[in-house]
């Protein structure tokens, strides 16, 4: 009889310690679903709203080192869908370099409130990173100390870093890098721009800017330029990763230096809701948003004076379909929320916001032209003796967009055996808990489009 309750205590001990690892709750990581990302900028102070710089205002005034920006910015970051930020990134120097410092408190905060964030290394504007040893040096840091933080965006297992300007550097330099910095590939790195020969050091590409002056067609951009990252694929016998880009719209018309500016019509979240489609539509492996808050070049959904939280409701939406691999679908367009009172007088409403924030003592070099497809993230001077500079780009002409097909998604795993009416050994118990919690991981969806990885 002592024997009986001794092995039925024994049971029960088992079975509540299985049921406790099956119900632990598990960090949210960017493979669980089809991750949407958002380039994000953390050089602003006060003075920066003003409508002589920015068309637009943000709803709540602020300056980017504050933690409490930093907080209420992961809030509504993860209320619309989005799973990490890309921080526009100089290096890692602390002295004179916001984009430092405050991407560390971003990656603690996000540690807390559940999203992921990763640099976007800004070879355009960055006044530490000159050579390609700085290059290097800066991405050893990335690697060795940002990247073994619980709150890094992870891909495929994988740290996820972009790239803007790689082409300041030949594809040979950059070999000579990554054979130096990660030679067996344990990160993975997005170019940016329309120069596949890059591919063969990078692991994916994204296009920054998809809003072009004069107007193109985005779908037939993005088709376009997710089909040839496939065929590259396909040529190559490689599995390079396709990022498509989704955005508002674009309005630099007051980033001061620019020889040429333009002005892409908001039309009240329907661009939006286009480039959205266009980008689903290409079959990527990601979505990238340009951007939550570069108020330069007016491409933020960050909640504003004009556009209350219209942008961020439309995130909300078209994130939902994506990772639920929906079809098109047609949605009432959200109400922009009233504007907090705490919001400055606002200028004339205009359906982009942009302005460079100008912080403390930073001297602007002039915008320099390039040949890239996309228009640079404004690179917003930094304060203290950063300097910044930006720079608009003209598109290619665009060739049909190819055919994609989507690949079938991953099957259910089958369920685990029924347990017998007699209490199971403790080995037999934990297999079966380890089971039921096999089956209640969701598995990482299939990508469509994707190729096998060398």
């Amino acid at each position: 009889m002592h024997l009986r309750r001794d092995l039925m205590a024994r049971c029960l001990i088992v079975v509540t310690l299985a049921f406790l690892v099956i119900v632990q709750p598990r960090p949210a990581t960017a493979q669980d679903q089809r991750p949407v990302l958002a380039f994000y900028y953390t050089w602003y102070d006060t003075g920066q709203w003003t409508a002589d710089k920015v068309p637009d205002l943000p709803a709540i005034p602020y300056n980017s080192r504050d933690r409490a920006t930093i907080e209420r910015h992961v809030d509504q970051a993860r209320a619309a869908g989005i799973d990490a930020f890309v921080v526009s990134w100089y290096g890692p120097q602390v002295e004179n370099n916001q984009t430092e410092t405050n991407f560390r408190t971003l990656l603690d905060i996000a540690q807390e409130k559940g999203l992921q964030a990763t640099v976007d290394v800004d070879l355009g504007a960055s006044p530490f990173l000159h050579s390609a040893g700085d290059v290097s040096a800066a991405l050893r840091y990335v690697l060795t100390v940002h990247a073994q933080h619980p709150a890094f965006l992870r891909y495929e297992g994988k740290p996820l870093i972009f790239f803007w300007r790689q082409q300041r550097f030949s594809v040979d330099t950059w070999q000579a890098i990554r054979a130096e910095v990660d030679p067996d590939h344990n990160s993975l790195w997005i170019a940016e721009g329309v120069d596949l020969t890059y591919l063969a050091v990078f692991d994916g590409l994204h296009l920054y800017n998809v809003t072009w002056d004069p107007p193109a067609d985005v779908g037939y951009t993005l088709s376009r330029w997710g089909g040839r990252v496939r065929e590259y694929n396909a040529t190559h016998g490689t599995h390079k990763l396709w990022v498509a880009t989704a955005m508002p719209g674009y309005d630099d018309t007051r980033a001061p230096g620019r020889g040429h500016t333009y002005r892409h019509d908001r039309q009240n979240g329907a661009y939006y809701r286009e480039t959205w489609q266009a980008a689903i539509a290409s079959s990527p492996d990601l979505v990238v948003i340009t951007s939550f808050n570069e108020w330069v070049e007016g491409t933020m959904i960050e909640p504003s004076v004009s556009y209350g939280n219209l942008y961020l409701d439309i995130t909300a939406q078209e994130a939902a379909r994506y990772k639920s691999a929906a079809g098109p679908v047609t949605e009432a367009t959200p109400t922009a929320t009233a504007i907090p009172t705490a919001t400055p007088t606002p200028p004339p409403p205009v359906d982009t916001p942009t302005a460079t924030p100008s912080p403390t003592a930073t001297t602007t070099p002039p915008p320099t032209a390039t040949a890239t497809l996309t228009s640079s993230p404004t690179v917003t001077p930094m304060p203290v003796a950063t300097p910044t500079s930006t720079a608009t780009h003209a598109p290619s002409p665009t060739p049909a967009p190819p055919t994609v097909t989507p690949l079938p998604t991953a099957a259910d795993l089958p369920a685990p055996s029924e347990r017998t009416s007699t209490c199971p050994s403790s080995a037999a118990l934990l297999t079966m808990g380890l089971a039921v919690l096999v089956k209640r991981v969701p598995m990482a969806k299939s990508h469509r489009g994707r190729k096998g990885r060398e």
